[in-house]
């Protein structure tokens, strides 16, 4: 029973058994009712009769007298003055009335009693065309009824299975995307419901799968991040063990950069980690577009004095709402990476305004080299670091996390190259933010 093929099954079947009972009621019902009403036709049309006949007494009757139905007349005296049933009809029904046997039903008219008369038992099947229609009747409703059983019952089999085959696809689909089968894809049709739920577990599936993908990757990109300045550092301190490598302020200082590394790739995945989460919260308030450029540019002066980089800002609106700490952090990102790439004498813009399509957009400018077409799709990748910036700190999440704070105010991040030379990064962010 539990299963839906056997549901369905009984469920058609039940409702066939219900719609079978409800029209015979229905139709046993009307028939009766019928019966009744031609019951009272005739009831009328005999009494009419035996009126005519009483009046026209001793005349012959001016109406048509049913033959199908025994017919007495009695005057008012009750002496039989007509029978359709001729004189062995006449003299049975004398005997009835001098027995006080019969019910004599009277007959008035204007008030007046003009006589009686008495009839047999009306029924329609007395009749015996009528009572052949009504076996024909009889007989074909029980053939339709069979023959409804027999034709339904293939067609609620198939039907039923035709409803359940697409759920167990489904249910052996999603068995085995439980065990671990990413490939397995279920087929989308049947019901519009059942399709809906096949074609969510497609695109979950799909996307499990590119998850345990990246995951992989990921595992071996940390893997490999974190064993390079490992195994720096392991190499100087066996060195100065074993007196092959001097104990220098130089070999301390590489081997604390390394450390540097590791502690900020711990930290940035770290952070990925919790914007990542779905218990994350986002504070939006009102931003002032002048203190945001103010305060995040005043990070990089030294920076930027030193390398003789002009930085130049531009905005377009005065407020825009955001979660400051979080855009802070985004912003940081793409500076920094325009400062680390920047040639000197170069220039970065910093602009904040509207979005073509509403909302917000923050842009960061650098002149400079542009990056290779092939690493432009790649960039925003977990741990993804091109040649373009192999040779620079970082650890190659902070992209990813700045990705991933455009989305978390439901924007995008987006990255170009320059026409003029160098490259532009891009975030917008949401009006309902």
């Amino acid at each position: 029973m539990k299963r839906l093929f056997v549901r369905t099954l009984i469920t058609l079947l039940s409702a066939l058994m219900i719609l079978i009972a409800v029209m015979a009621v229905v139709s046993v019902a009307g028939f009766r009712r019928s019966l009744d009403e031609w019951s009272r036709a005739r009831t009328v049309q005999l009494e009419q009769a035996a009126r005519e006949i009483l009046v026209r007494f001793p005349g012959p009757p001016a109406v048509v007298v049913p033959e199908d139905v025994p017919l007495f007349v009695y005057d008012s005296g009750k002496e039989l003055i007509f029978s359709n049933r001729g004189e062995g009809g006449r003299r049975r029904s004398s005997a009835v009335n001098q027995g006080g046997q019969g019910e004599l039903i009277a007959v008035e008219e204007e008030g007046r009693l003009i006589g009686f008369y008495r009839s047999g038992l009306m029924r329609f099947e007395n009749d015996a065309a009528n009572s052949r229609f009504l076996n024909s009747l009889r007989l074909t409703i029980w053939l339709g009824l069979a023959l409804a059983l027999v034709i339904a019952v293939p067609f609620a089999l198939l039907f039923s299975r035709s409803l359940s085959r697409p759920a167990v696809l489904l249910a052996q689909g999603l068995d085995r995307i439980s065990r671990g089968d990413l490939s397995m894809r279920v087929p989308e049709r049947g019901a519009e419901e059942i399709a809906r739920i096949a074609r969510s577990t497609n695109r979950l599936g799909e996307q499990l799968q590119r998850e345990r993908s990246i995951r992989r990757q990921w595992v071996q990109d940390i893997a490999h991040d974190l064993r390079t300045p490992i195994a720096a550092m392991r190499a100087q301190f066996e060195g100065m063990r074993d007196g092959v490598l001097d104990l220098s302020t130089d070999r301390i200082d590489q081997s604390l950069k390394e450390i540097f590394r590791i502690e900020t790739l711990v930290a940035d995945l770290e952070e990925l980690m919790r914007l990542e989460s779905p218990e994350i919260k986002v504070s939006i308030e009102e931003v002032t577009a002048a203190a945001f450029i103010e305060e995040i540019t005043e990070r990089f002066t030294a920076e930027s004095v030193n390398k003789q980089i002009r930085f130049q800002s531009q905005r377009q609106i005065e407020t825009f709402r955001a979660d400051p700490a979080l855009l802070q952090r985004a912003v940081t990102n793409f500076l920094a990476n325009a400062l680390r790439h920047t040639p000197r004498a170069g220039t970065i813009e910093l602009s904040i305004g509207p979005a073509e399509y509403g909302g917000t957009l923050i842009a960061v400018a650098n002149s400079g080299e542009p990056i290779p077409p092939l690493e432009l799709e790649k960039v925003f990748d977990r741990l993804y670091r091109g040649e373009y910036a192999r040779s620079s700190p970082g650890s190659g999440l902070g992209l990813t996390i700045a990705k991933r704070i455009a989305e978390l105010h439901g924007g995008a991040l987006s990255i170009r190259n320059r026409v003029e030379g160098g490259v532009v990064v891009e975030m917008t962010l949401s009006r309902s933010a």
